[in-house]
């Protein structure tokens, strides 16, 4: 039996991008385009019709999403054929004023948590199992107590991290999943692709910050081969960098795609006060001015002080000394003026 399945991660959706608001209506306008992009996947489902759909955690923002985004979502999955299968993650926890607590799903829509560990699908042989995000975590502990049976293929949802020992998301060993027998683990919650083993990490749906520069979409795959394969988003990207001033000019020529959102640090002299120039036409472009002043100039402009500073000194003693002294003091301006301008000392 062919039992396909799309696996998603991380959608966040609604969250503010408070972040962006620079460009005057960009935080909503992103906000939109990942919605836009996720309901494009659904769309993509309900034409190749997987047998399953993995959405491991943070689908939405809990404290920005509304019933009506939740409303439209659900009606989506109510005409995909496959059983969707959802887990909460940290910005979406099982609370108890949480959609996944008390909204009216659609029939194929399975929420797996403290109520619902597990579903069984018979008919295809499946077993998903379901850890997501509690408040107040520590749910990976369950793993403890789940005996995998062989005559299924056993799916793990996963909010969490693998192998890193430090975290506190559900942290858990890739030794122990293998140990346990899951043939595939959907996981989610950290922000980049992440494949080992049978552990896969789609990552975030689509990029969020400018830490997430790489890779972003979903895996789909088969359950009873074993293939899996990514599928990029079409989502734009965050592109950070650090650029030379005098390379400014030419940023169109090197980044010709003007959807994407771009942080340029700008490097360089600094030769005037005037403001940096945005390049014009991109939706969303951030400028950083981290040039330095020229070197030179500020040593002309020490200069310049300490020479006057010296002036003003010895015409200030010239105005108290006997007429006959002033030859020497004069004299003594000439050649201290010469000695910090690097001139040669004519002592004859």
């Amino acid at each position: 039996m062919v039992l396909t399945f799309f696996h998603m991660a991380d959608i966040h959706l609604d969250q503010p991008f408070s972040s962006l608001g620079l460009v005057e209506g960009f935080p909503a306008k992103r906000r939109e385009e990942i919605f836009h992009e996720f309901m494009r996947v659904l769309e993509t489902a309900r034409e190749e019709q997987p047998a399953f759909l993995f959405i491991a955690g943070d689908l939405y923002e809990h404290g920005y999403t509304n019933i009506k985004r939740i409303s439209k979502i659900n009606e989506a999955f109510s005409k995909l054929k496959g059983n969707i299968l959802l887990i909460s993650g940290n910005h979406d926890p099982e609370s108890k004023n949480s959609f996944y607590s008390h909204f009216p799903w659609s029939e194929n829509v399975h929420v797996l948590g403290r109520n619902k560990p597990n579903v069984i699908f018979e008919k295809e042989k499946v077993c998903v199992y379901g850890i997501g995000y509690d408040t107040g975590g520590g749910q990976a502990k369950i793993l403890e107590t789940i005996r995998t049976d062989r005559k299924y293929k056993n799916v793990l949802l996963l909010h969490g991290d693998v192998d890193l020992s430090l975290s506190t998301y559900n942290a858990v060993s890739s030794d122990m999943l293998k140990d346990i027998g899951f043939d595939y683990v959907a996981l989610g919650h950290n922000h980049r692709m992440y494949i080992k083993d049978n552990i896969f990490n789609p990552g975030s749906l689509c990029a969020l910050s400018f830490k997430e520069e790489g890779a972003h979409g979903y895996f789909k795959g088969d359950l009873s081969t074993g293939e899996v394969e990514f599928v990029n988003s079409k989502s734009r990207k965050y592109i950070d960098l650090k650029m030379d001033y005098e390379k400014l000019a030419d940023f169109e020529s090197m980044y010709p795609d003007k959807r994407n959102i771009y942080r340029i640090k700008v490097t360089g002299t600094k030769s005037d006060n005037k403001p940096l120039a945005i390049p014009e036409g991109y939706d969303y472009v951030q400028l950083t001015d981290a040039r330095t002043a020229k070197k030179e100039k500020k040593a002309q402009e020490i200069t310049r002080g300490i020479k006057g500073r010296f002036t003003d000194i010895m015409t200030s003693k010239m105005e108290n000394i006997p007429s006959e002294e002033i030859k020497i003091y004069e004299d003594a301006l000439k050649l201290g003026l010469q000695a910090l301008s690097d001139e040669d000392l004519d002592l004859e």
